[in-house]
């Protein structure tokens, strides 16, 4: 059985991002790197985050350190994408700009001036059987 190095420590966060692995660190200075590997359809990590660590140290003990500033960025899977449970997320050009993660419905209620989104409100409650008035009034307490 495989005998765990005294240096290794369990990643502190949910999923590696570049903004939350610590380049200087050999566990994680590559871990964000093994997120989304290539032609996995639907796999945002192949194997565990303890696992991925140990593939960070090997890279690192072999040699490679994060040197240069990378030409592409993570970009995870929204909850509007196709299967978006197994969606991988996507890697895309560093300079490409953040996606936006509302949902459609809040997009079209933030393009409404005050007064519409008032309206709509009126509208909305007004089509509501009472038992789905009774629901709303339950799930805002």
């Amino acid at each position: 059985m495989p005998v765990i190095p005294e240096d290794f420590t369990k990643f502190p966060h949910s999923f590696p991002l570049r903004e939350n692995c610590d380049p200087t660190n050999p566990y994680q200075a590559f871990l964000w790197m093994l997120v989304a590997m290539p032609y996995q359809n639907g796999a945002q990590l192949v194997f565990p985050v303890d696992y991925l660590q140990f593939v960070s140290k090997r890279i690192w003990d072999c040699g490679a350190r994060p040197v240069e500033e990378p030409t592409v960025k993570y970009q995870p899977p929204l909850n509007t994408d196709a299967n978006w449970l197994t969606s991988p997320g996507s890697w895309v050009e560093a300079d490409a700009p953040e996606r936006d993660a509302r949902r459609p419905v809040e997009k079209a209620v933030d393009n409404l001036v005050n007064q519409q989104q008032a309206e709509l409100v009126r509208e909305l409650w007004k089509r509501m059987t009472p038992e789905q008035r009774k629901m709303l009034a339950e799930d805002e307490q």
